[in-house]
């Protein structure tokens, strides 16, 4: 698989900065167990480590052998070879799941995000929008180099998550890539005060 191949490349020697807006937001929301799912190998981690914020436990989930390799050794760190659409964790396990430039590549990405909803109090996204033309050209370039590539628009993705109890608290569109970040968290049931922000 050509596209596996490239995707190894690209995260072995991909740019850390593209990480540290991402790293960013999640530092400011300040969970102490996340989730990085579609980690890679962790690059995330090492932003966050950049930005001075360290969660008491970072789960670094990918299904890539290779990449979770690569991934920093670190006592907050564990690695976990495991599918998106599977994921090893008990329900609400974790304050933060991660899909960090991730979703698209999931082979069932709504079946991904009904995992992370399941494993997650807070889910926070950042992906490639499919609603503007450079988010198509970029769809248009994974596609022909063999990445797997299912690109969404952020209405989707919002409206995927709303059937799984989460609740759109922020959605902001990159000024400067085709990207958008979108934060959701578990909606209150109906007479409970338990909502996140």
């Amino acid at each position: 698989m050509l596209g596996q191949r490239l995707l190894r490349v690209f995260y072995r020697r991909g740019p850390l900065f593209l990480h540290h807006s991402a790293a960013k937001a999640l530092a400011e929301a300040g969970p102490r167990l996340v989730a990085d799912i579609g980690s890679a190998n962790a690059l995330l981690a090492r932003a966050l480590e950049d930005h001075g914020y360290l969660p008491s436990y970072y789960l670094a989930l990918d299904v890539d052998s290779l990449l979770l390799a690569a991934a920093p050794s670190r006592a907050w760190i564990e690695r976990i070879q495991a599918s998106a659409e599977r994921l090893p964790l008990r329900g609400r396990a974790v304050d933060m799941a991660v899909l960090h430039d991730a979703l698209h590549h999931f082979h069932r990405p709504w079946e991904a995000l009904a995992e992370a909803a399941r494993a997650a109090e807070c889910i926070l996204i950042d992906d490639i929008d499919a609603g503007r033309l450079s988010g198509k050209l970029v769809e248009l370039a994974e596609r022909l180099l063999g990445f797997p590539a299912r690109f969404a628009r952020p209405s989707e993705v919002a409206e995927k998550l709303q059937e799984n109890m989460m609740r759109v608290v922020m959605m902001e569109a990159d000024q400067g890539l085709p990207t958008y970040r979108m934060l959701a968290c578990r909606a209150a049931a109906p007479g409970s005060s338990r909502a996140r922000p």
